[in-house]
């Protein structure tokens, strides 16, 4: 394993796999490779990666099929996973950012240079968030635990997907500030402010509904420009 990390590619797409060799390079890290889901469950569990690469097309079984596998695996509940094809239709990027894709890339279309630097980012992140504080947010019955990834509405746990946990917290610490799409974009996913996807609109309606009735109406939108976490105050009325 390199200073930098540890990547997996699942794919049988030369293509791709040329296209991670020289992102990983760039990004200075190892690049490991599998051709199918199954090979690519066996390296996971012995390779411990940092980062996986997902082909959509893998040849055993449907990419966001076996995507969906991983998070239900302790092993695959938080590791970061770009999702890549040739093509990628509007269901699949929304049902890939639902899963707690990072990113979605064309790969016929792909700069290496851009991309290792989206890679980076990631992984500086991941970086940033093992050493942030630990400590519990509370706002009204709500209660956030990132040291232990537990979230709890009126006492009773909510199971919430990474992406969707850490979309929470950025808005519980920012209580009655709107942030932007693109600020949220940037901060909770790594990726461009000017990338055209719908991930965090995606997420927000996968949290709001997570989270239920009353606590899910506290992720307000704010029309034409993002989504706030209501005021402290009137959570308390």
């Amino acid at each position: 394993m390199t200073e930098n990390g540890h990547f997996l590619v699942i794919s049988a797409n030369p293509a791709l796999i040329v296209l991670l060799e020289a992102c990983s390079g760039q990004a200075g890290c190892l690049l490991e490779t599998a051709g199918t889901g199954a090979q690519g469950f066996k390296a996971l569990l012995a390779a411990k990666p940092d980062l996986v690469f997902l082909d959509i097309a893998i040849p055993d079984i449907e990419g966001l099929s076996w995507l969906a596998i991983l998070r239900e695996m302790r092993e695959g509940k938080g590791l970061p996973v770009i999702v890549a094809g040739e093509k990628l239709g509007q269901e699949e990027l929304a049902r890939s950012f639902e899963l707690g894709a990072e990113d979605c890339i064309l790969f016929r279309h792909c700069d290496p240079r851009e991309l290792a630097a989206r890679v980076r980012a990631v992984l500086r992140r991941r970086t940033a968030q093992a050493e942030q504080p630990s400590a519990v947010l509370s706002l009204g019955p709500l209660e956030l635990d990132p040291g232990r990834h537990r979230c709890f509405a009126g006492g009773k746990e909510v199971r919430l997907r990474p992406r969707e946990f850490e979309l929470l917290e950025i808005l519980m610490r920012k209580a009655g500030r709107v942030l932007s799409r693109p600020y949220l974009l940037e901060a909770v996913w790594g990726m461009s402010s000017a990338a055209n996807t719908r991930a965090v609109d995606v997420t927000i309606s996968r949290l709001r509904k997570a989270l239920g009735g009353k606590a899910g109406g506290w992720v307000e939108s704010v029309e034409k420009f993002g989504y706030r976490f209501c005021d402290p105050e009137d959570i308390a009325r």
